[in-house]
């Protein structure tokens, strides 16, 4: 008997069928190579422009000292744009220091490694703002009312503001020796309190002041020169009573 299965299998050859994946095909490939290479360049280009455009509409360039509003101000438009974090805005803004300033900022944050960007503000307020900033309590005290009672509070309302943990008669001083002359007596008569009561007092005491004012204008213009009119050089005076406004008022009158 002839082993016919044995020969067979020894004579077959196994048939193997290789077939070529579409990731090791060579063509494909190269093309996500390429496409990785084209990303690659576009996120490093839109780097390039991200970074040059932070750097052009970085917090005002460089301060080195002087009024610091102006720079604090486009600083903060700045975060405001970009999001910056609180705990980086310190760290950024402390890259535009130049002179006098990075000096200062060197000296703080020595003292203070968790320095926050409303502390750094208040420090260079403090140290190169205009006066009511460097010391808010002298700039206070040396208030002066040289327009009107409305103009005067207003500016006392915005000193205030800048100073803290002052009693009320304290304020009340400063209110009532900041006021013009001629208004400040009259205020102290109504012996007033508090700053609220001496405003209200003041704003009553000027506006008696103006009204007196306006009536004796009123009666200014309401004599009569006949001897002026006339064209002479002398004459007699005597008084006239009349009504104004519903008031009875007197005035002199010129006569021949």
């Amino acid at each position: 008997m002839v082993n016919t299965r044995n020969s067979t299998s020894h004579n077959e050859q196994p048939n193997h069928t290789h077939t070529s994946s579409p990731a090791q095909n060579p063509d494909n490939l190269a093309q996500q190579l390429s496409s990785i290479a084209s990303k690659l360049n576009a996120l490093d280009a839109l780097a390039a422009d991200g970074a040059v455009l932070k750097a052009q509409a970085g917090p005002n360039g460089s301060y080195r000292g002087g009024d610091p509003r102006g720079w604090i101000l486009k600083a903060e438009k700045y975060f405001r744009y970009y999001q910056t974090p609180d705990e980086s805005k310190v760290e950024i803004a402390s890259m535009y220091l130049e002179g006098d300033a990075l000096d200062l900022f060197a000296w703080i944050s020595a003292e203070n490694n968790h320095l926050y960007w409303e502390e750094l503000v208040k420090i260079l307020h403090e140290n190169y703002g205009p006066a009511e900033f460097q010391n808010p309590d002298e700039h206070l005290c040396n208030i002066k009312q040289t327009g009107t009672v409305q103009e005067y509070r207003q500016e006392f309302a915005k000193r205030v503001a800048r100073v803290h943990d002052w009693p009320d008669h304290c304020l009340l001083g400063v209110f009532l020796s900041g006021l013009k002359e001629e208004l400040k007596v009259d205020v102290r008569i109504h012996k007033p309190k508090n700053v609220f009561k001496a405003q209200l007092a003041d704003r009553e005491v000027e506006a008696d002041k103006n009204e007196h004012e306006e009536r004796i204008n009123q009666q200014d213009m309401a004599e009569i020169s006949f001897h002026a009119i006339l064209g002479k050089t002398s004459g007699t005076t005597m008084k006239v009573e009349g009504t104004l406004e519903g008031r009875k008022e007197f005035g002199p009158l010129h006569l021949d």
